[in-house]
Order: structure tokens, then sequence, then C-alpha cells
């Protein structure tokens, strides 16, 4: 008999809210929400949980939120037996930042704009991937320094041209050693693995949705040239940018998660 996928793990009951509102979820599963401007606040069980712009909040079972005027959440529900198990492990609701999660932001806002229009193979193709991200990011509401903060935004405005580590550095006027030590502490990476990631996302974007050469790519991406862009996509994907351009799109390749948009508004 055909493996289900939809038994083991799938998106249900997505929202793109703006303005006040009251909802109220009653089903079980992982419900995970983002605020990309205003707040949320998050009732669940005897706790109630403030959730700020750019934040994420995960709960598990029944939940209800109050969103604040002014305010714009995304968000769905993950069920199936993959969702229940992580949530026998981590039962209960906690609030990560995005920038513990670099790209899990996007693929929460394309989940609940574009539910409607990909496939259920696709959505529960995504919905174990985030699963994944939620299990390495910290299960506690952490808040990062203003430094690390900075440095991300910093990232994010300046990965499609020459810049690095140093720039960084001398950037937020401080020593490169002391942003290493401080950017891993809060993310579990480096600050020159976070800006390649963001790169390399980016090129995903561009072999998506436009037509351009390899060069082409590599220079809107701070890449040097084609050659060390696809030394690094090999390194970081297990596969050339051409077959990747290939694969996704063939409309019967199913990605193991969505190409995602390289924008610093999204995080915060």
């Amino acid at each position: 008999m055909a493996l289900n996928l939809q038994d083991y793990c799938y998106c249900r009951f997505p929202i793109s809210e703006k303005g006040e509102n009251t909802i109220t979820y009653d089903h079980s599963g992982i419900n995970i929400f983002m605020v990309s401007s205003g707040s949320l606040n998050v009732c669940w069980g005897d706790k109630d949980i403030v959730v700020n712009t750019g934040e994420i909040v995960y709960t598990t079972g029944p939940v209800k939120v109050n969103i604040s005027k002014e305010s714009h959440i995304d968000g769905f529900n993950i069920d199936g037996a993959i969702a229940q198990k992580f949530c026998k492990e981590y039962s209960g609701a906690f609030v990560t930042s995005g920038i513990f999660a670099p790209f899990l932001p996007q693929q929460i806002m394309q989940i609940a704009a574009n539910y409607d229009f990909v496939s259920e193979s696709y959505l529960c193709n995504v919905a174990f991937e985030i699963i994944n991200t939620l299990n390495s990011v910290d299960k506690k509401s952490v808040v990062a320094s203003k430094i690390i903060s900075q440095a991300v935004s910093l990232i994010k405005q300046n990965y499609s041209r020459n810049y690095g580590v140093e720039e960084l550095a001398e950037d937020l006027n401080v020593s490169k050693s002391h942003l290493v030590r401080e950017f891993y502490k809060y993310t579990g990476i480096t600050p020159g693995k976070y800006l390649s990631n963001v790169r390399i996302e980016a090129v995903k974007q561009l072999l998506v949705d436009s037509s351009l050469s390899l060069n082409a790519i590599a220079l809107r991406t701070g890449f040097s040239g084609d050659n060390y862009l696809c030394k690094a996509f090999k390194k970081a994907t297990g596969e050339t940018p051409v077959s990747y351009r290939t694969k996704i799109l063939n409309s019967q390749y199913l990605p193991n998660q969505i190409s995602l948009k390289i924008d610093p508004e999204l995080y915060y």
C-alpha cells in the first residue's frame, strides 16, 4: 500500500490576518504564528503570552489568539503522526525570534499566502521542514542582544555586494572576534555562515524567478563569479545550481522547502 504522507505531517487552518480580532483554535497538533507587525496575545491554558513584532510563537493543542489593532500575523496548524510526536516532546508553548530561525518567517508567510495554490504533498514537505527547524531552535523565550539584531539587519542589507565579517564588524564598531563570539552564542552559527545562508537562499530565488545566467546571479548575490557560486551552492545543497533550477521548474519535483525571498523587513 502506498505511503500517505498526510498521515505523518501536514498543514491546515492557515491564517493571514490584519487588524484587531480574536480567533479560537480548538484542535490538536502544532500551532505556529508569526507577528509581522504589531503584537499578538496568545491564551494557552492558564498562560497569557505576549508576542511582539518579529517573534514566532509555538503552542500545542487548543489556543486563543487576540490580535491587536494595526497588527499583522500569519500562521497555521501542523498535524499528523510526526507533529503529534513532536507535541509530546515539547508540549506547551514557547516564543522565539526570527533571528534564531533565519528562514522560518518567510516559510510561514508563504504557506499562509499560498495555501490554496500549492499541492498537498508540497505542503507536507514544508511542514516536515518546519518541524525540523523548530526542533533546532531554543525552546525558551530568548531576546537577542542589540548587536546581533543589528548584525542580522546589516547582513540582509549588504549580502548582494562584496561584504564580509570584517566589514560587518567595522560597521558595528566591534572587534571581529567579539562579533563572532556573540553571534555564535545567540544563533549557533558564525556570522560568516549566516551570510552564506542568506546568499544561497537569494540564489535559489533568482534561479526560480528569473532566466538570468549563473554569472549574473552570482554578481547579484555577493559571489565573485559563477565558478565560486557553483562551488558554494553545491557545498550547501548537494547539487548544482543548474540541476536545482531544472528540478524546481519541473512540476513533478517536490522541493524540501519553499524558495524564500530575502527581505530584511520580514525579520523584525
